[in-house]
């Protein structure tokens, strides 16, 4: 048997079909015993003898990959590869997959949630009736208002598609010109990001982390934003400067926040004080068709290395 490291969490937990699907391709899997992200030195500790792993979030840097010198696959559960060190991946003869599909759709609904809860302050009303205050709040219709999505992919383009039967107005930047296309599909506008950041009431991030866009939204670009506006993201924590956003929501630029990810995770930050921003544990990919998605995706990867034929939806 050739040992399978799943160090993501959870791992067929709700459907065994990928463990099975490992199993039978002759993987001995072995699964994260913290139940949770792993910590560097915990990755480096499990992965010696692993020659795959099935990947979460966590960092394949240099001296991760020194700790697992028989590791020839890394299959990512997602679509996020700011972790993985592509180049010396193939330096060192480790392929590399993903799941591109597996958790766009999940990722979509949790952003379009998130800014009908915003925009109708819906936990803001939650924590005051549990404090005894009974007061209606009057909250934005989406009909009558402009959405901006910086990054129009599968994320993206999945998001604009759930808003169009609100009837909002809804524009689009992506650096990909092939964007042009999946814009006028979904009636969104192209816009420049200047343009996109100066109109939208509601601007929605679903771009990689890119040495281009880490930090992107510092204190600089918040000052761009439209005063009163509010920012969702969904997609990497790293392109939000998380000191500025605090300055950017205490001065009243913004209205509000919905955060998914964040620089560091756990999440402990400033962030958990204010009421008008809403926080949850980078689980937009964490719907039960999305995780079966994914998790699948990996496992046959992971089988179809085992076997020797092509790996599906491989990177390096």
């Amino acid at each position: 048997m050739r040992r399978v490291l799943a160090s993501t969490h959870p791992f067929g937990h709700l459907d065994p079909t990928p463990r099975e699907v490992v199993a039978r391709a002759g993987g001995e899997l072995v699964l994260n015993p913290h139940e949770r992200k792993l910590t560097p030195d915990e990755l480096k500790a499990l992965l010696p003898g692993a020659e795959v792993v099935i990947a979460s979030t966590e960092r394949y840097s240099a001296d991760v990959l020194d700790a697992a010198p028989e590791l020839r696959l890394i299959a990512r559960t997602g679509v996020g590869l700011d972790g993985i060190d592509l180049e010396l991946c193939r330096a060192r003869g480790v392929q590399v997959s993903w799941t591109p599909d597996g958790p766009s759709d999940s990722v979509a609904e949790l952003t379009v949630g998130l800014i009908v809860s915003l925009l109708r302050q819906v936990l803001a009303a939650d924590r005051a009736i549990r404090g005894g205050d009974w007061s209606r709040r009057t909250g934005w219709l989406l009909r009558e208002r402009t959405v901006g999505l910086l990054g129009l992919g599968r994320c993206g383009s999945r998001v604009a598609k759930l808003l169009a039967p609100f009837g909002c107005r809804l524009l689009g930047c992506d650096v990909d010109p092939a964007a042009a296309s999946r814009a006028a599909a979904a009636g969104v506008e192209v816009v420049e990001l200047p343009e996109l950041l100066a109109r939208s009431e509601v601007l929605s991030l679903h771009v990689p982390l890119t040495p281009e866009t880490r930090g992107l939204f510092d204190a600089s670009h918040l000052a761009q934003l439209l005063p009163g506006s509010y920012l969702i993201n969904t997609a990497r924590g790293e392109l939000v400067d998380e000191p500025a956003l605090c300055d950017a929501l205490e001065a009243g630029q913004l209205a509000g926040a919905a955060l998914d990810v964040y620089a560091e995770e756990p999440y402990q930050g400033p962030l958990t004080a204010r009421d008008d921003v809403i926080l949850t544990a980078h689980m937009g990919s964490c719907s039960d068709a999305g995780r079966r998605a994914m998790e699948l995706g990996a496992a046959r990867a992971v089988a179809a290395y085992l076997q020797g034929e092509p790996i599906p939806d491989r990177l390096v």
